[in-house]
């Protein structure tokens, strides 16, 4: 999973100006920069002061259009299709705007949604794990796994 959110053509992971500014971001109305992103999607763009992520999705959502543009047979089905994936386009730009609100939030109340933090809390459950099969195999003493465990439980 930690592949794959950072990957960088990601519309949905945080970029490195979002984790900066998310005491500006979290200090934004989420409501607003839905119904401004829904309604006119430069408007909620210069709401947020940001574009990186969005124009992923732009770019994503008129390389679809093209391709099922192209893929179309009749006139009538096409534009059905068009409006169909702008209409997709335009529910996952306003998703990511306010996605980008609460992560702020959430980061701003210590409730990390960054990778970097689920790798570090992966990496001590495995020493966590890797401790107890010591001691399991007595290769460590009972005192000694309790104290390096207490070690482990207060670093998290």
């Amino acid at each position: 999973m930690n592949n794959q959110s950072k990957n960088p053509w990601n519309p949905f992971v945080p970029t490195e100006k979002d984790l900066v500014r998310t005491e500006e971001l979290a200090n934004k109305n989420a409501v607003m920069a839905g119904v401004l992103s829904f309604v006119f999607f430069p408007v909620g763009l210069i709401y947020l002061n940001r574009a990186i992520n969005s124009l992923k999705i732009l770019g994503y959502t008129v390389a679809i259009s093209l391709i099922l543009g192209l893929s179309t047979n009749t006139e009538e089905n096409s534009n059905d299709l068009s409006n169909l994936v702008s209409c997709l386009g335009l529910g996952a730009l306003t998703t990511e705007q306010v996605m980008t609100v609460n992560k702020a939030r959430a980061r701003r109340q210590g409730k990390s949604t960054s990778t970097v933090d689920q790798f570090n809390m992966n990496d001590k459950y495995a020493k966590l794990k890797e401790l107890k099969l010591k001691h399991e195999n007595n290769e460590i003493s009972t005192e000694e796994f309790q104290i390096e465990k207490q070690k482990l439980l207060d670093s998290v």
